[in-house]
């Protein structure tokens, strides 16, 4: 009888305990990471701008918006929604495409 109490008390105690710390982590702060490539480009998180070409800093857990702004003769990366996790790092790439140009790509024979 007492063997069984023990072991009922261990098993509530246990939940109640790791139920707490994994709702305390869930409420902290992890961290962002974002570059640009192959350019500088500006870097926004939750439509705040970060700074250009690479930005780390602490966020709330939980979704952001990554997104970059416009660069002369470059298309821009299209947004990107990130989740965040107490205690951990996420790593974001905006990778900026050269914009065609036909004028370029012509050769004029003199």
């Amino acid at each position: 009888m007492i063997r069984t109490f023990l072991v009922l008390f261990s098993i509530i105690f246990f939940f109640v305990f790791l139920g707490q710390f994994s709702s305390a982590k869930a409420q902290g702060t992890g961290i962002l990471s974002v570059s640009t490539t192959p350019i500088s480009g500006p870097i926004f998180v939750d439509t705040v701008f970060k700074g250009t070409k690479f930005w780390t800093g602490d966020l709330d857990a939980g979704s952001h918006v990554v997104s970059f702004g416009g660069v002369d003769g470059y298309i821009a990366p299209s947004p990107q929604m990130v989740t965040i996790l107490a205690d951990q790092t996420y790593y974001a790439i905006g990778v900026y495409r050269k914009l065609f140009s036909l004028l370029e790509s012509v050769y004029i024979v003199p």
